[in-house]
């Protein structure tokens, strides 16, 4: 493995006035516009492109800043909350959704998107990577090949957000289980994790990401524990994918999260090349194109995996 993705997201959102006073998110779109274009340019100056997942609503008033950033490189896909969506008409989290509640919300969300943007969405990404075990096979089904659904080790169960054990680099998703690698022509990027620390707190647990947001990371002994356990995992794509919101300053040198932005570049930077890898920018696209070039996972049954117990009559 010589080369390494760098994948830079955002997740674009509605500004809190429009849905809820507690909801993330800019002060209005004129702000946002202004910080996901310095966003854009500042990982431009490390050679990254950006993937921006713009919420239906925000493609819809801003169609033209996302077409142009499309133009000069950055990759569309589609953020969704569906309890923020359509004026609260979906009062519900991605992962808490019937399979009949999901395809409902999802073509009325990919209607709008696709009206501002000019083209079906072809990648997702759901609020809070809330998620089901019906999501990668409905996706597929209505016409997206990729997305970014999930963050190996994060339990949320309010937010129906469990990702426990979840495969933690590039694949297929299966058609029945969220968890494992499967034969879907859907492509999910893991938000890249520090396996080395679990942490906890207000009944949540999750590891340490990328994210800028946080106050007190450690982010070089992060970014060298994701290289380093991505170059032991030594999967077929070898990527790291970070993410952020358009909920701050980006065009501001002495925000803290603008500051942190800067030390995650360098330090991705950093550790990439200190491993005797070749940083490669990438955006959700070409790791889709990559992932779905590899074959479908096999799994064939195996009853010795099984628990005895599950066997009519067997002991135990």
């Amino acid at each position: 493995m010589q080369d390494i993705y760098v994948v830079i997201t955002m997740d674009c959102e509605r500004p809190p006035a429009d849905t809820h006073a507690i909801a993330s998110g800019p002060p209005d779109l004129a702000t946002s516009e202004a910080w996901v274009r310095a966003y854009a340019e500042r990982a431009g100056r490390h050679g990254y492109p950006v993937s921006f997942f713009p919420h239906p609503e925000v493609a819809d008033g801003q169609a033209a800043l996302y077409r142009e950033l499309a133009a000069d490189g950055a990759a569309l896909g589609m953020h969704l909350h569906p309890w923020k969506f359509d004026d609260g008409r979906y009062k519900a989290h991605f992962g808490s959704m019937t399979e009949t509640e999901l395809r409902a919300c999802l073509t009325d969300a990919i209607a709008m998107w696709q009206d501002a943007i000019g083209r079906h969405p072809l990648y997702f990404r759901p609020g809070t990577f809330s998620a089901n075990d019906n999501a990668f096979r409905v996706l597929a089904e209505m016409g997206f090949r990729g997305g970014s659904l999930s963050v190996p080790g994060r339990f949320y169960p309010r937010q129906n957000a469990i990702w426990t054990g979840a495969e933690p680099d590039p694949h297929r998703g299966h058609e029945a289980f969220r968890q494992l690698a499967g034969a879907l022509d859907f492509a999910n990027m893991p938000v890249s994790v520090d396996h080395s620390e679990l942490l906890e707190k207000d009944g949540k647990r999750y590891h340490w990401d990328l994210r800028p947001d946080f106050v007190d990371a450690d982010y070089p002994a992060i970014a060298r524990n994701i290289v380093a356990q991505v170059t032991a995992r030594a999967p077929a794509v070898p990527v790291i994918n970070m993410i952020t919101h358009n909920d701050n300053d980006y065009t501001d040198d002495d925000d803290r999260v603008c500051g942190n932005f800067e030390e995650v570049l360098r330090q991705i930077d950093l550790a990439v090349t200190e491993a005797g890898l070749n940083p490669v920018g990438a955006t959700i696209e070409t790791i889709a194109d990559l992932v779905l070039a590899t074959p479908p996972v096999d799994r064939p049954f195996d009853p010795v995996a099984m628990p005895r117990a599950t066997f009519y009559g067997a002991e135990g």
